[in-house]
């Protein structure tokens, strides 16, 4: 089996703005654009791969938490993704650590969710 160089995603989003900027030039020969967005193509299949990859570890991860169901303070909980989400508007931050606060946001949702759907079982039990 073929062992890749595996780039992060931001250094891949980074090639490919050297390259479109690159691409953008007016005096670039013709033959040199199409080369650059060759490459271009490329990158954009990695990092669509990556993104993949991080989504399905994101998917793996939510299907770990939604068979746990815990006691929650929903109040603080919302009080939590709030800050979660200010933190990742932050421009500055990487995606590393982006998508650790993006996995403790959705923890902090499933656990609700859970929560919220044994609260409505257990109130349907009694009205019935």
């Amino acid at each position: 089996m073929k062992k890749e160089n595996k780039r992060k995603y931001t250094t891949i989003i980074k090639e490919l703005d050297l390259i479109i900027s690159k691409i953008n030039s007016p005096d670039i020969p013709i033959d040199k654009s199409i080369k650059l967005y060759e490459e271009g193509v490329k990158l954009s299949d990695q990092a669509d791969k990556e993104l993949s990859f991080i989504e399905n570890n994101i998917d793996k991860y939510k299907n770990v938490k939604k068979s746990q169901i815990k006691k929650i303070d929903i109040e603080n909980s919302f009080k939590e993704i709030e800050i979660l989400v200010e933190n990742l508007e932050d421009e500055n931050l990487k995606i590393d650590d982006a998508e650790i606060k993006y996995k403790k946001a959705l923890d902090i949702i499933y656990d609700i969710e859970s929560y919220l759907k044994k609260a409505k079982s257990t109130i349907e039990k009694y009205e019935q």
